[in-house]
């Protein structure tokens, strides 16, 4: 199926394709930064998505600290994990320290060769793979501006906003992300139990009881968020400390070459 839209100022769209909405009429109405793309699909193809989803989707599963998009899942239980994992090591008499990531656009930036890539090299069975790659290989867009069209070109990343398939082809192209950090060993543990991060959807914290352990996480993120093309905002990004004394000395810690800046809340 070949999907032909046309991107407009505001939000125009065909009944097939893609729209945009403006992120924030407050700000610069001129900057591409303050809009972001929404896709317009037709009926048949939700329904389409609906029943790859119902098919495929147990061969999607992601990581367990992976809270977005998930039944049963939501951000009061990624709430509850990070106060008990704060709590326990502060009434051990461990400081705790937070990193919370922005990453800029991430769901834009799933670059659709590595999404196949990782795919690929799974266990999700290769008919759905084949069934990805002409869903997502035949996106088509062009740009209207003042009543005038630009040439068609493809689109190359970013999986469809508002898709039902989308939630768990993002979830399973970020979960490196969450693998790495594990196989690091760096961030808190409750007992057995991995608890150095805590991911909701785009959003991630780091969670460590060492300084130095929380600077080589944030090196893992920025090196694999380097490969899969997302980029974390380390001007965005945030540093607390929870525990006593609040006054210890806390160095600067960088993300993708920027310091974060320390926080009290």
């Amino acid at each position: 199926m070949l999907f032909c839209a046309s991107l407009a100022f505001s939000f125009v769209s065909d009944d097939f394709g893609v729209g945009t909405i403006v992120k924030d009429y407050h700000c610069d109405l001129r900057s591409v930064e303050n809009y972001r793309p929404i896709t317009i699909s037709p009926v048949i193809s939700k329904l389409f998505e609906l029943l790859l989803v119902n098919k495929f989707a147990c061969f999607l599963e992601s990581d367990d600290l992976q809270f977005g998009f998930k039944k049963g899942m939501s951000c009061s239980h990624a709430l509850f994990l990070l106060r008990q994992t704060v709590d326990y090591f502060t009434n051990h008499g461990s400081n705790v320290y937070l990193a919370s990531l922005d990453a800029s656009k991430a769901f834009d930036r799933v670059n659709h060769v590595k999404l196949y890539t990782i795919l690929n090299n799974s266990k999700v069975p290769k008919v759905f793979i084949r069934i990805i790659i002409n869903w997502y290989s035949k996106l088509l867009v062009n740009v209207k501006w003042n009543n005038v069209y630009s040439d068609i070109f493809p689109i190359l990343s970013g999986v469809r906003q508002g898709g039902i398939l989308s939630p768990l082809l993002f979830n399973y192209y970020v979960n490196i992300i969450i693998a790495r950090l594990r196989v690091s060993d760096c961030g808190c543990r409750l007992h057995d139990y991995y608890v150095g991060c805590i991911m909701y959807a785009d959003d991630l914290i780091l969670i460590s009881a060492s300084i130095s352990h929380l600077q080589e996480m944030l090196d893992i993120c920025t090196f694999t968020g380097n490969e899969l093309g997302i980029k974390f905002n380390g001007l965005k990004s945030k540093c607390i400390l929870i525990g006593s004394p609040l006054t210890v000395n806390k160095p600067s810690l960088t993300l993708e070459n920027h310091v974060i800046e320390w926080t009290d809340r």
